[in-house]
């Protein structure tokens, strides 16, 4: 059997983006911990840390579906397999009795 339908997709986050995504991640929650310079500017304080702490979770969430996503697209792919086979192996069987039905 012959893969010449098969494309290479890249699905999901590479290495490389998977690793900066998780830098990131880490990166806001030390964030958080830190103390503002002043006590004027300490709602603006509170805020960044609000938004930090939603970004590290949706970085997290976003981590979680890439696995999922890759994990779909691989059952996807074997259903793709099993379909080539099973239309193989239908065409092979249509041959076979066309080739009986002739005299």
């Amino acid at each position: 059997m012959t893969d010449e339908h098969q494309t290479e997709l890249n699905v999901g986050l590479s290495d490389g983006e998977k690793k900066d995504l998780e830098k990131l991640i880490t990166a806001f929650r030390e964030k958080e911990s830190s103390e503002p310079p002043d006590k004027s500017a300490e709602d603006i304080h509170s805020q960044i840390k609000s938004m930090s702490a939603k970004l590290a979770e949706f970085g997290e969430i976003l981590l979680k579906f890439d696995t999922k996503i890759k994990s779909f697209y691989e059952i996807l792919l074997l259903s793709y397999k099993k379909t080539e086979m099973m239309n193989q192996r239908i065409d092979v069987i249509i041959e076979i009795m066309e080739n009986q039905k002739k005299p």
